[in-house]
């Protein structure tokens, strides 16, 4: 069995310290990391053996060793000692960030549309440029020849829209000048650069597994929900072994996150960073204990490995108060913890989400030359908006507040049997095998939501004259687009954004149809108010809402970004749609806010299940909820349910449908891990 598979509690201490005081390091203990590891609890623990600077901490050949080792092997003497404690080491390693490589390989440098190249703290080198890998080959051997259980490559994504002579070599042809999403050329640079990536990522697994057989490879993967601009594809998943990366926004984020982590995996269980401190911009700025432990117990009940990541002082000392706490934390952890070792459970959910990095664009920038565009953000870890993932995240947000569980459908995955409900969100590109999957599931039965342009190009933008599900959801593309601002149906929601309009085919039931305003949005002079677009008084002739039957299923299609508004109006529709569409898990409940996630996962190698209840709130610590009663239908019926945090059996009432029952929770402070047996 790999360490991964049993090591649930992980941690790293980020060192990007440099060389530039001779005190910088000087006080770094080894014995000390260790022990502190240790007394954290922690079951894995990833070390540095390369940082952004270049800076090695270990006596490299290939590359800068840190001015401040004075001949000693930090980075071998800790993966010894950890390994003596019975802590599997995993070793850390940069690529593109990585300023020694930059310095020594100018030619292998990114270069933008502008023709800036890395300045600053940054410099970045390009996955096409092959002195640069072969760089990084040198010293990914060298780490390699240490006894570690496995690899992380951090940085594997584009920090720029490279535009070197390596790319463009590649290429093969111009570059174009302007984002544009309807463009087949736009596009087909942007799978390429997705494309260069990947196979970078791939041949560096490849190369370290040839060098150490049986270790384990994953590569920084957090960008999955940074949008299109760095380039990072399902290749980047299909190059680890498991899904691994650290995020730094609210609840909502960690939530959606775990569940991507888990459909993108190539194995579970998939990896969540959570840092010690607010930002990676912040040195001291430390989050709450309860903030840490609640995030931890949100990646348990996903089926996901919790990750700490604390910071090095520059001095090379580690803050000794803050890993007596971890090993409190990962103490009150261990039961649910096992529960999810022992079982190595997966979610399990009858409602689908779709989603698709290839998909996360936002038309909103055609036309924008390249040259005046910076990427929308100066901070690649940022949480980068883009229509279609406010759109997943808004559904997300009323499936979760509304406790009806999902798991997240990947784009390449065409096995839909597992799901009754699929949800499809403004899905542009859509290969022509998932559009076939899709229309075999709803005409097998399934429901399908789906949402604006979805299935109206290919990933290679092919298409663009009628959506490729037309069928499926009963109406033809008109071609044309509504201003940026609509309304939808009787309750006039509003929606931002370009809309598709439709026609509906006969047969076709049009619930809802959409409202304009009467002047252009842009109007300087015709409005009817200053500040706003109020809805005209005139329906309009195109729906906002159309329910399709096909085959034994249905589909229902709604024209406008209603659910990325994450308003009371719109998510209110959204809950009321679900509640219709959905196939049902809390029939009912009591004393069960909102704000507290439920999950249910299933055992790999049988039937037990655990329900996961996690009360995560806005305001920290969280308000205990008391006398939580639930009645749930699950898949099979249930024949004891097991409390994980204290080992006793907890009375149940079965309903007359089989998998029906009715249960009460007397008291919830942080968490609730149920396990379920038939």
């Amino acid at each position: 069995m790999s360490w991964k598979d049993h090591c649930y509690a992980r941690l790293l201490v980020d060192n990007h310290i440099t060389d530039q005081r001779p005190e910088y390091m000087g006080r770094f203990s080894p014995q000390e990391y260790v022990r502190l590891v240790k007394l954290s609890g922690s079951e894995s623990s990833m070390v540095y053996a390369c940082d952004h600077n270049g800076n090695c901490y270990y006596p490299t050949k290939a590359g800068h060793p840190h001015g401040n080792l004075r001949g000693r092997d930090l980075f071998g003497e800790v993966v010894a000692l950890l390994r003596k404690e019975g802590i599997a080491p995993v070793a850390y390693y940069t690529a593109t960030y990585h300023n020694d490589c930059a310095r020594r390989f100018p030619q292998a440098e990114i270069v933008d549309s502008l023709g800036h190249r890395g300045e600053g703290r940054y410099h970045f080198t390009c996955p096409n440029h092959p002195e640069a890998e072969a760089f990084y080959r040198s010293q990914i051997a060298e780490i390699l020849a240490y006894d570690v259980d496995g690899l992380f490559i951090d940085m594997s994504f584009w920090p720029a829209i490279c535009q070197c002579p390596a790319c463009q070599r590649k290429f093969g042809r111009p570059l174009p000048e302007r984002i544009d999403w309807a463009d087949p050329e736009w596009i087909a640079f942007q799978r390429f650069r997705e494309r260069s990536m990947a196979e970078f990522a791939a041949r560096l697994t490849a190369f370290a597994k040839a060098c150490r057989p049986g270790i384990t490879v994953a590569h920084q993967f957090s960008p999955v929900l940074h949008g299109w601009y760095l380039g990072q594809s399902r290749g980047i998943a299909q190059a680890s072994d498991y899904a691994s990366g650290d995020f730094y926004g609210e609840k909502l984020q960690q939530r959606f996150a775990a569940k991507a982590f888990d459909a993108y995996t190539t194995s579970p269980p998939f990896e969540f960073m959570t840092s010690r401190c607010v930002s990676l911009r912040d040195h001291t700025t430390a989050k709450s204990p309860v903030e840490l432990e609640l995030s931890a117990l949100t990646t348990l009940a996903n089926g996901g490995a919790y990750f700490f990541i604390d910071a090095i002082s520059p001095d090379g000392t580690l803050h000794a108060p803050f890993y007596r706490l971890l090993g409190e934390i990962n103490q009150r952890l261990a039961p649910f913890r096992r529960a999810i070792q022992e079982t190595r459970a997966r979610l399990e959910a009858e409602t689908g989400l779709f989603f698709s990095i290839t998909c996360c664009v936002d038309r909103g920038l055609d036309g924008t030359p390249l040259k005046k565009f910076d990427g929308g953000s100066s901070d690649n870890m940022a949480v980068r908006e883009n229509e279609v993932l406010d759109e997943v995240l808004g559904t997300a947000e009323v499936l979760l507040r509304n406790h009806h569980p999902f798991r997240v459908v990947a784009e390449g995955e065409t096995d839909f049997s597992s799901f009754r409900t699929l949800v499809m969100n403004h899905a542009t590109f859509l290969s022509p095998e998932t559009a076939e999957a899709v229309r075999a599931f709803v005409a097998q039965g399934g429901t399908l939501v789906a949402t604006g342009d979805t299935s109206l190009f290919t990933p290679e933008g092919k298409g663009g004259g009628n959506f490729a599900l037309a069928e499926l959801f009963g109406v033809d593309f008109t071609g044309a687009y509504s201003d940026r601002v609509t309304y939808s149906g009787e309750e006039l929601l509003s929606a931002f954004g370009r809309v598709p309009l439709v026609r509906p085919r006969p047969g076709c039931q049009v619930r809802s149809w959409l409202t304009f305003p009467d002047f252009p949005v842009d109007d300087p002079v015709h409005y009817a108010s200053i500040h706003s677009n109020p809805p005209g008084s005139v329906t309009s002739e195109f729906p906002a809402l159309c329910e399709n039957a096909y085959g034994k299923g249905k589909c229902l299609w709604i024209a406008a970004s209603i659910l990325g508004r994450r308003c009371h109006s719109q998510q209110s529709f959204a809950a009321r749609l679900f509640q219709e569409v959905l196939p049902r898990f809390l029939v009912s409940s009591r004393n069960l806010p909102p704000s507290a996630e439920v999950t249910l996962l299933r055992e790999r190698e049988g039937d037990r299940r655990l329900l996961c209840l996690v009360n995560l709130q806005d305001e920290l610590p969280p308000i205990p909820l008391h006398d939580v009663q639930m009645t749930l239908r699950l898949p099979l019926p249930v024949r004891r349910i097991t409390r994980v945090a204290s080992g006793q059996e907890l009375p149940f009432l079965a309903g007359e449908t089989a998998g029906e029952i009715s249960l009460r929770l007397p008291l919830v402070e942080r968490a609730e891990f149920l396990l379920l047996e038939s």
